[in-house]
């Protein structure tokens, strides 16, 4: 990733199933050990085992589980195509979809054509106003 850091083109990301779940999870407990590291080694100087002020945040943020989550450094998808008409995510990316569009064409992935991407591709330009606009909503919010 670090060759093709400075790139600014476009992202074309081919995902295998995995369990989103596992991977929320996963980010949890990555950070969760971060502080808990951070605060043994501001705590490692203590003496007569009084509790001293820390100056390490306890609360997790969305930037932190980011920071963890197995395509950190990677945007976020703008268009997921779930073929075969399925309209449900079955625990695929969910923390990296919330301001995704989720395209369902019915044929199955080996039927899949040109012809449905350029369909998904305008399909997503029709509504990326709606989507841009919620997604600077939600970064005010952080």
């Amino acid at each position: 990733m670090a060759s093709t850091a400075g790139n600014t083109g476009l992202v074309f990301s081919i995902c295998m199933p995995y369990n989103s779940t596992f991977e929320i999870v996963n980010a949890v407990n990555e950070v969760y050990a971060e502080r808990r590291e951070m605060m043994q080694k501001e705590h490692a100087g203590n003496c007569n085992g009084h509790a001293a002020n820390t100056s390490v945040d306890s609360e997790i943020s969305v930037t932190d589980l980011n920071r963890h989550m197995y395509s950190a450094g990677c945007p976020d998808p703008d268009i997921v195509i779930r073929t075969s008409g399925e309209t449900r995510l079955s625990n695929f990316l969910l923390w990296q979809t919330t301001f995704s569009h989720l395209q369902n064409p019915n044929p199955l992935w080996p039927e899949f054509s040109f012809r449905h991407l350029v369909w998904a591709i305008l399909q997503y330009q029709r509504v990326y106003p709606n989507l841009e606009q919620n997604r600077k909503l939600a970064k005010k919010q952080l």
